[in-house]
């Protein structure tokens, strides 16, 4: 592994002050330190900075605090640390998640074994815990193409580290399934993920149904259907293949409403 490369860690918050800790926490824990740490704050109306600010002044992180004039959403949030990240590496966590202590240390080795590689992504649960099960073994990788994210987004974005040189960005206007696009987009423009079987991540809410973004199923799923619209403009895919994912995603979404719908008939018995 090369001493000199560096990762640049991009965490978005808004509201973020019951979680925020947490998740720096997870980031001091890193067997390698990051070169810096990138903590956006979406215009909070809560003391999110101050956590930050504090918590800053007690770690051995380097803590940058951006702080936005407006809520902009995940994108534009994500885009604003990225714009400011001076690393080989970026590697992005959200405000309610965690990591692994070993996930950059994994995935930075994995990203410098295949330096034709633009992005690499791993496993992750959905828990709220800090605590991690040891690693039985070293992971082994594959790597996801385009027609496997098409049927699936396969990336939470806490999983995710690009090299940070690629043009490719968030789109601003989208606030729901803004990741899954993106992944899209680099994969089509670059070529395929390398994915890491190994569960790195903790993420708070479930794919789809939680507390946040993933809870608002017609949202995600319109913003879901017009990123395949834009593959299909950018001619990454075709008219064929565009309505067959169409279909195939709006076979998943009444899927996912049907099993929404049962939870709390499942929790009244």
């Amino acid at each position: 592994m090369s001493s000199t490369a560096t990762i640049s860690v991009v965490i978005p918050c808004f509201n973020s002050a019951t979680t925020i800790e947490r998740a720096l926490r997870s980031v001091e824990h890193q067997t390698i330190a990051p070169h810096e740490v990138l903590v956006v704050d979406d215009a909070s109306s809560d003391n999110t900075t101050s956590v930050v600010r504090s918590f800053a002044t007690q770690s051995s992180l380097n803590i940058r605090v951006i702080e936005q004039q407006k809520n902009g959403g995940p994108s534009v949030a994500r885009n604003a640390g990225w714009q400011l990240a001076t690393s080989e590496y970026i590697a992005f966590l959200d405000a309610d998640d965690m990591w692994h202590p070993q996930k950059l240390e994994i995935q930075m080795h994995h990203m410098q074994k295949s330096p034709a590689c633009v992005m690499s992504f791993h496993d992750h649960e959905f828990s709220s815990s800090e605590r991690f099960d040891a690693l039985p073994h070293t992971p082994h990788t594959s790597y996801a193409t385009l027609r496997n994210y098409l049927i699936r987004n396969r990336s939470a974005t806490p999983t995710v580290m690009l090299r940070t040189a690629i043009h490719e960005r968030f789109t601003d206007t989208k606030r729901f399934a803004e990741d899954y696009l993106l992944w899209m987009t680099i994969i089509a423009n670059h070529g395929n993920a390398l994915h890491i079987h190994a569960p790195l991540a903790h993420c708070s809410n479930p794919g789809y149904g939680g507390t946040g973004q993933s809870g608002r199923l017609w949202k995600m799923e319109r913003s879901e259907l017009s990123g395949f619209v834009t593959l299909w403009r950018a001619r990454s895919i075709s008219a064929a293949t565009l309505i067959a994912v169409s279909a195939w995603s709006i076979t998943k979404y009444l899927l996912r409403l049907f099993d929404t719908f049962l939870i709390p008939i499942r929790r009244r018995r």
